[in-house]
């Protein structure tokens, strides 16, 4: 069920999983992109949500070197700070768009998220992507264990 429709981004909250989902359905103008994370982001804070699908399968563009900025050092930075905890971003694209990003200069690589409060991977198939938020699950729930103890 959605939470958020638009002509560009669908977000759906799957309380089963505690997955945020947002489907990206086509390729969107700056201020949509900045949207979108935005209402992306005030739904996982609404919801406590640190586990996020993000699709862009439905996007035929990549990014281009002015949307990664604002993703990486404007949006990327507020999602921890608002949500306190530290947060989980799968996102699933076709190959093709997989092959583009790793081509992308713009984009860093996955090593640049390392040591930083938001953990982002790649997928290409949805059921890779909730397995791997699954296991972030996991592994939060024993960590939080072990620090009661």
């Amino acid at each position: 069920m959605s939470i958020f429709a638009s002509s560009y981004l669908d977000i759906a909250y799957q309380p089963h999983e505690r997955v945020l989902t947002g489907r990206w359905r086509r390729g969107v103008m700056p201020f949509e992109l900045q949207r979108g994370y935005l209402a992306l982001l005030d739904e996982a804070v609404a919801r406590r949500c640190r586990y996020w699908l993000i699709d862009l399968s439905g996007r035929a563009t990549g990014l281009d070197a002015a949307d990664v900025h604002w993703l990486l050092e404007e949006f990327f930075p507020q999602v921890p700070v608002r949500l306190r905890r530290p947060v989980y971003v799968a996102y699933l694209m076709a190959s093709h768009q997989l092959a583009g990003m790793l081509a992308n200069p713009a984009v860093p690589a996955l090593t640049y998220f390392a040591g930083r409060p938001y953990t982002v991977e790649r997928f290409t198939t949805e059921d890779e992507a909730m397995a791997w938020l699954a296991q972030c699950r996991r592994e939060d729930a024993r960590a939080r264990r072990r620090k009661a103890v």
